[in-house]
């Protein structure tokens, strides 16, 4: 094992991806607590397909591929805030829409334009392995936003979430923070696409809080233990796409799914032996 971890660490390409890795694993654990709270699950499934036209409008039109699909997404995703307001329609149906829309107008674009210039799986499944300087400083100016943003408003974006009325009776300004909410969400999902892909991003996103939420109640211990969980599924996928050559947002989605299912088998078992054992 340690044989195995020195020549992990002694690859250039994994001690490069290292990095990008744990930092998306800290932003996306940081995230994924407020949309739980706020149910947002299937809105950052919406965002992470939709961001498909964004990055297909930026190689159709030579513009810089993540500022492109960073704008776009945040797009999108006030847009998903401002539909259900405006127009009567539920959130999840607007989310559908306007996820369908973008995704056919993704397909569209991306297939007109030079197969050279397009790796369609990377779009798709992520690559933090071959992430470029340039990318590698979008990311942390995107990530900074997010956790400045987060250390602002996530105490507000708590009391929001479980009692809206009376967090905007003591004069919090809910519909802008909403607002704010999902441009954040907008953000992660750009932030996420380099390791996981469109298509693994929403695993990113919701299954850090998914494993914390057995353990923790209070906003801070849900965020530590979403970090935990997200650093470590982080480093075991990245050590599994190593060893056997997998892709390496997939690996490290299965990690933190393996993470969840042996969360929820202990967290049952403990409750089981809790109410069965302890009380005799």
């Amino acid at each position: 094992m340690i044989e195995f971890l020195h020549q992990f660490l002694a690859s250039p390409v994994m001690r490069e991806s290292l990095e990008p890795a744990l930092l998306i694993a800290l932003v996306t654990a940081s995230v994924s607590v407020m949309i739980m709270a706020h149910r947002l699950s299937f809105l950052t499934v919406g965002v992470s397909h939709a961001s498909l036209a964004g990055m297909g409008l930026a190689l159709t039109l030579s513009l810089p591929l993540l500022p492109t699909a960073t704008a776009f997404a945040v797009l999108i995703a006030l847009l998903l805030a401002f539909i259900p307001q405006r127009q009567g329609i539920s959130e999840d149906a607007g989310t559908g829409i306007l996820f369908a829309g973008s995704m056919a107008l993704g397909i569209i674009l991306i297939s007109s334009a030079p197969s050279s210039r397009v790796d369609l799986f990377g779009l798709l499944f992520g690559n933090i392995l071959t992430i470029a300087p340039e990318d590698m400083r979008w990311l942390w100016l995107i990530a900074g936003v997010i956790l400045a943003v987060l250390g602002i408003a996530a105490r507000s974006w708590w009391s929001i979430a479980f009692d809206s009325v009376t967090a905007a009776a003591s004069g919090l300004p809910v519909a802008g923070l909403r607002l704010l909410l999902y441009g954040i969400v907008g953000l992660t999902v750009i932030l996420c696409v380099k390791l996981a892909g469109i298509v693994l991003t929403a695993g990113l996103m919701i299954l850090p809080a998914a494993c914390a939420w057995f353990w923790g109640r209070s906003l801070f211990d849900l965020w530590l233990i979403a970090v935990l969980f997200s650093l470590a599924g982080t480093i075991a996928g990245l050590l599994w796409s190593y060893a056997y050559d997998w892709p390496s947002g997939a690996s490290v989605v299965m990690a933190l799914c393996g993470l969840f299912i042996l969360s929820w088998i202990i967290h049952g078992r403990l409750a089981w032996l809790k109410q069965h054992v302890l009380k005799q």
